[in-house]
């Protein structure tokens, strides 16, 4: 439970971040090793600054090469820089939900018949990491319990600014 507390709690700072307008880039740590080094220079050999577990996450400032310049929060608050490679994390990019219909489906699959997972109402932010035809692979927030992962139309989203 405090391990779900946590991620939540994160995530709602994240998000919170993120809604001030400071980056429409995030990432995500994803990594078979099931964590990943966050280095003071963009090479293996550079010192480690931090280890992130998966599914820890911050803020990208730019890429170089295969290395990801990022920001990360750690648990007691301090904001730490550093170089991630792009091996071990998925970078997404911040949408917003904007439907005429006021809300957006959320689907299992990439196709309007497949299941709906969740109905995002239209401001909701959600992040892309990827795209399947006319079909965003997102990360949402679901029933305010915790992030999942589904399909949105990409006609039901825009860019964030």
């Amino acid at each position: 439970f405090m391990k779900k507390f946590r991620k939540l709690l994160l995530m709602t700072m994240f998000l919170g971040i993120f809604s001030l307008g400071f980056s429409k880039m995030v990432f995500e740590v994803n990594s078979s090793d099931e964590s990943a080094n966050l280095r003071e220079k963009a090479s293996s050999s550079s010192r480690i600054i931090a280890r992130l577990d998966n599914q820890e996450d911050g803020e990208v400032i730019k890429k170089e090469g295969n290395w990801y310049y990022v920001k990360y929060k750690t648990r007691n608050g301090k904001m730490i820089y550093g170089y991630i490679h792009d091996s071990q994390i998925a970078v997404g990019e911040i949408y917003i939900v904007k439907s005429k219909d006021g809300y957006a489906n959320v689907r299992n699959l990439n196709s309007s018949s497949s299941p709906i997972l969740e109905k995002l109402s239209n401001g909701t932010k959600v992040i892309k990491y990827s795209e399947k035809g006319e079909w965003y692979y997102i990360e949402f927030t679901a029933n305010g319990l915790g992030e999942d992962y589904g399909y949105i139309h990409k006609s039901q989203v825009i860019k964030s600014k």
